[in-house]
């Protein structure tokens, strides 16, 4: 005997007020990214690649990311994957992430990436430039 099933929509709603009342910092949004990454600062700076990944609103009292990503390096005398990751505080100037891997010319490495926001528009949708050190071991 087969048994029937139902299948129920329901109307979209925008819980937005209510979730952002009890939680004001975010907690579990999930963004996912897929940004240029520069030789320099400017718009219009040498393209070296994409920076891919995800970050995650990991606090109730503070905004704190969990970002994870890799920065794909095409162009250039050396390509590969540079890959990182780590927690940090929104308000923080200067960011310490680690670096846990990679591959072709960046095959094993190790390190700091020291990143330091330069620009911030918070006007929707908020866009941001990032300045990034490395300091890579193999």
């Amino acid at each position: 005997m087969q048994e029937k099933i139902a299948v129920r929509t329901y109307p979209a709603m925008d819980n937005r007020e209510y979730f952002n009342s009890i939680n004001p910092f975010g907690f579990g949004i999930i963004n996912t990214f897929e940004d240029p990454i520069t030789v320099g600062l400017s718009n219009t700076s040498r393209l070296l690649g994409k920076a891919e990944g995800f970050y995650v609103l990991n606090s109730f009292t503070e905004y704190t990311l969990f970002h994870l990503f890799t920065a794909n390096v095409t162009e250039g005398k050396f390509k590969g994957t540079i890959d990182i990751f780590r927690q940090m505080r929104e308000a923080e100037p200067v960011r310490y992430l680690s670096v846990v891997g990679g591959t072709g010319a960046f095959l094993g490495a190790r390190g700091l990436a020291t990143c330091r926001r330069v620009e911030f528009d918070s006007t929707h949708p908020a866009k941001w430039t990032l300045s990034f050190d490395l300091e890579l071991y193999y």
